[in-house]
């Protein structure tokens, strides 16, 4: 079902979502300041460089691709595996790139080196990845899409992935604006499944890279969302965005 929970201003499914930034939402982000809030579980996060930007009415955190990011720090909230076995969780949220390439849009990883849990970006080329890593990048499972998403630059779109726990690259799902991807696997090394690490939850930066562009909001569930369910989160926030 779909409606309001704590300071959830939305219309998105409040089922199983353990993670709600929202920059149009004052508990998330009283536009001023360097520290925003998850509205779920109270997780707070810093900013670090990003400005908060309103153009066109539409609150969103914007990047500059060089050094800008928002860090969580470590949630056991947002971690799904034990390194033995994975649970499901899934991720959506909407990106305005001003720079399709190396777009780091959500990702639970080390800050300076190959070890990470999950993430979800654009790679060098511009196509769109989701991947797991069994602590680190030599041992990962992920799918990805055929093209890039350059015909996407400077317009807001909405991502969503979602992942059956299953530790296969056949239970991962990409969807966007609403709309399931047509992907391929993209996996590495031996994996067995994801370890809940004390790496941080990131906006905006995997590593050494960054991304360029806004970020409006991001959700993450503890389950796999249908594809019903992510074409209606769709729907709930589209007109916002001017889709």
């Amino acid at each position: 079902m779909s409606g309001r929970v704590g300071s959830i201003t939305t219309d998105v499914i409040p089922d199983g979502l353990v993670f709600n930034l929202d920059a149009a939402n004052r508990a998330s982000y009283p536009k001023t300041g360097t520290t925003v809030a998850d509205t779920v579980n109270s997780l707070t996060g810093t900013i670090n460089g990003a400005n908060f930007s309103n153009d066109n009415d539409i609150n969103a955190f914007d990047f500059d691709g060089s050094d800008d990011y928002i860090d969580f720090g470590d949630s056991d909230n947002l971690s799904f595996g034990n390194s033995s076995t994975d649970s499901p969780f899934s991720i959506s949220t909407w990106w305005n790139m001003d720079s399709y390439q190396s777009f780091r849009g959500v990702q639970k990883f080390a800050n300076s080196d190959i070890n990470g849990e999950y993430r979800l970006n654009t790679i060098n080329s511009g196509v769109l990845k989701f991947s797991l890593f069994d602590n680190d990048m030599n041992k990962q499972i992920g799918i990805k899409i055929s093209g890039d998403l350059s015909a996407y630059e400077d317009t807001w779109i909405y991502i969503a992935a979602t992942y059956d726990g299953s530790s296969s690259s056949n239970g991962l799902k990409l969807y966007l604006n609403g709309s399931i991807l047509s992907t391929s696997s993209d996996n590495a090394g031996s994996y067995t499944a994801m370890h809940n690490s004390s790496h941080p939850f990131k906006l905006g930066r995997l590593t050494s890279g960054y991304a360029n562009g806004q970020i409006a909001n991001t959700h993450i569930y503890n389950r796999a969302l249908s594809a019903s369910e992510v074409l209606h989160n769709y729907n709930a926030l589209a007109g916002r965005f001017g889709l």
